[in-house]
């Protein structure tokens, strides 16, 4: 019976999930407003874990740990950035609430390109998101099918299969709704599950976390002084911390988290509590400190193979577990989403960049296909990341959402900001960032020219977004004030 454990415990959560992404669906009034923001009800818990779970995915179980048997104390940048990567929504969470509930706003784009006046920003920062999900869609799947692969010996492919199957179908029947109850559960297993496997196996390997560090301090010290041993320099390092800091409010499946709340007033506390989801991480750390004296692979498996090992006993049951929460950090960020690209597809690129009138029934039909396009779409391309690190694809997932952050901050906060500012800002930046990941994939000595501290390019594109943006604003005359007025919250 143990070795069929982990079958069991793996597609019995996966029926749970299921029943409650389906049954979660039944509530509401259904329509656009119901189906994006959950009609904007969201309370306390699960505005908390909907957040948390989203954003903490597969990369986090599956990348924390190898980052730290390859990098060392560089896999401590995602505490630095997570630590402060929200407090941007505190302060404009709470008006993006107000006037979304004011405009019906649902999406990221749809508040900035009614800013603007501009069908052209909202087309192009929905497809632009669309595309940059795509990466990120495949970090969830590559991890999905990793621990599928180890449980049942399917391929990854069939493994990641089967998951998001019941992933598409619970978006598809409940919609943001289910995303967000299946999330309290996905959450809520993830912090028990590593936080059980990083107090256990460093006392059963090592007889204790202060035993443990001794001796990588006496055996590995290289492992413990930041930027780590790897040939990140610290120019680089700083880059990704800054990076990932700017683009982390600003991806729109976490933006549109805004829309959802019962209250302007709870956004805020959301932002407040956010950090606290962070002690997921320190167990993650620690499990990868202990691969790192076990001689553990530099590799996605990193996490599957420390606990395996054959000095912790049978751990039939603990590999069942860390299934489990491997799964739930994959499925709670990839029903996120497959929910808002599909969302984002239909509202910004195909309603507001190309103007399509759509009515809401016809708006919610063509967001559920376009849960399962989307979905299709990234197991197509999931091949193609081969040996591509998920660390490095999420990396250059996030050139892309930094871009908006220039615009949004613009769009809420800067009156002189206008139309032409926010076009060819967006449209320069989002070209630099092109032209540079263009240039590494195909010139490297052009892009060794143009980055030659090798800086994180949606960095880099950011800051010209931003110069552009300014300069263009104040060279061309300012949007009429009746409508700026519109926008004060």
């Amino acid at each position: 019976m143990s070795e069929w454990l982990p079958q069991v415990v793996v597609f019995g959560y996966l029926a749970v999930s299921l029943v409650i992404g389906l049954a979660a669906g039944r509530v509401g009034k259904g329509g656009v407003a119901d189906y994006v923001a959950g009609e904007r009800a969201f309370g306390p818990v699960v505005m908390y874990f909907v957040v948390g779970a989203t954003i903490f995915s597969a990369y986090a179980l599956l990348g924390t740990p190898q980052r730290v048997v390859a990098k060392g104390s560089d896999a401590f940048y995602i505490i630095a950035y997570g630590a402060v990567g929200f407090v941007p929504v505190f302060y404009f969470g709470a008006k993006v609430r107000r006037l979304g509930e004011r405009f019906g706003f649902v999406t990221h784009a749809e508040l900035v390109g009614a800013r603007f006046a501009s069908p052209a920003v909202t087309g192009l920062m929905g497809v632009a998101t669309v595309l940059a999900f795509i990466p990120y869609l495949v970090i969830q799947l590559k991890g999905a099918g990793v621990v599928m692969a180890a449980v049942t010996g399917w391929s990854p492919m069939l493994g990641a299969t089967v998951v998001y199957a019941v992933v598409v179908t619970y978006v598809v029947v409940g919609g943001v709704r289910g995303v967000a109850w299946t999330n309290v559960l996905q959450g809520a297993a993830m912090l028990v599950i590593v936080w059980w496997l990083g107090l256990w196996i460093p006392n059963a390997l090592f007889g204790g976390i202060g035993p443990m560090f001794d001796r990588v301090a006496a055996l590995r010290p290289e492992m413990l002084v930041l930027p780590g041993p790897g040939p990140t320099s610290p120019a680089q390092y700083s880059a990704e911390v800054l990076v990932s800091i700017l683009g982390f409010s600003m991806w729109p499946q976490v933006f549109m988290k805004c829309f959802t709340a019962r209250s302007a007033r709870l956004v805020q506390l959301t932002a407040v509590l956010y950090p606290t989801f962070l002690f997921f991480l320190v167990p993650l750390l620690l499990l990868g400190y202990a691969a790192v004296l076990m001689g553990g692979p530099a590799d996605d498996s990193v996490l599957l193979w420390i606990v395996s090992r054959p000095e912790l006993g049978d751990t039939t049951l603990v590999v069942a577990f860390v299934t489990f929460a491997v799964l739930a950090a994959s499925m709670s960020t990839g029903d996120a989403l497959l929910h808002a690209g599909a969302s984002i597809a239909v509202r910004d690129v195909v309603r507001g960049g190309f103007g399509r009138p759509l009515d809401e029934a016809a708006q919610t039909r063509w967001m559920r296909v376009g849960v399962l396009v989307l979905a299709l779409v990234a197991l197509a391309v999931l091949e193609l990341a081969g040996t591509t690190s998920i660390v490095d694809l999420l990396l250059l997932a996030y050139a892309v959402p930094i871009q908006f952050l220039p615009l949004t901050l613009a769009a809420l906060y800067w009156r002189r900001a206008n139309r032409v500012g926010a076009v060819l800002g967006l449209s320069v930046g989002l070209g630099t960032c092109v032209l540079l990941f263009a240039c590494k994939v195909a010139a490297p000595s052009l892009y060794t020219l143009l980055n030659p501290a090798d800086l994180q390019i949606g960095v880099l594109g950011g800051a010209v977004h931003l110069v552009v943006l300014v300069v263009a604003s104040l060279l061309t005359p300012p949007m009429d004030e009746a409508h700026l007025e519109r926008f004060v919250s």
